[in-house]
């Protein structure tokens, strides 16, 4: 296994970072584009280098290393997909990340980068694409495609049979009813449950979820 460099300081980075190093993974150290001296004070990842912005991943060539996508999202997820494709674009591979406890079923499909955390259910023949964020606890059923960079936070259920469209955000908690089509760059609020199909870059919110507003493509 080669080395690993996590893009990102904050909360998720830091459950990343405990996984990996758990697992005896090596580390080149820590990157962060919003404070110069991020607090890694508590946690195992005290003792990873901190190597200042994104760009210390330039000096190292694509095939010497391996990106960890440390940024999570509790809406819109643009700077998780984006940070993912500028370094792809750019010939860098990001690896998956999965917590012992995870329950991933042998005829699942998962795509690169792909992170799965505690207790989290991926069923029968589940399809997740590139850079899906499953959370802790989150459950994606049987015969479910989640596609590129989606984040299904904790503790949220996909039922089986439903189809969720490229960058759409999950909220923690949120139920979606088997055989519904989410649209691409939705957002589904926290707690909602979701009895009917969801429109492109639309929020929803409630029991059961309605239209919020219409999102920013």
């Amino acid at each position: 296994m080669l080395p690993l460099m996590l893009l990102g300081a904050g909360g998720h980075a830091r459950v990343l970072a405990e996984i990996l190093l758990g697992q005896g993974n090596t580390f080149l150290g820590i990157t962060d584009i919003h404070a110069p001296t991020p607090d890694r004070s508590n946690g195992p990842w005290s003792t990873l280098p901190f190597l200042g912005d994104d760009h210390a991943v330039f000096e190292h060539s694509p095939d010497s290393l391996f990106l960890i996508n440390g940024v999570g999202s509790v809406g819109p997820i643009s700077a998780r997909q984006a940070l993912f494709l500028r370094f792809t674009v750019a010939g860098y591979r990001f690896a998956s990340v999965c917590h012992p406890t995870a329950v991933i079923s042998p005829s699942a499909q998962l795509g690169a980068g792909h992170q799965i955390l505690a207790t989290a259910v991926v069923a029968a023949g589940a399809h997740l694409g590139n850079n899906v964020l499953v959370n802790t606890r989150a459950v994606i059923e049987h015969e479910c495609r989640v596609d590129d960079h989606c984040h299904i936070a904790t503790g949220a259920v996909v039922c089986g049979g439903c189809h969720i469209g490229t960058a759409v955000h999950i909220g923690a908690g949120a139920t979606i009813n088997q055989g519904i089509q989410i649209g691409a760059g939705a957002v589904i609020a926290s707690g909602s449950a979701v009895i009917e199909d969801v429109p492109p870059h639309t929020l929803v919110a409630g029991v059961p979820a309605r239209h919020k507003r219409t999102l920013a493509e």
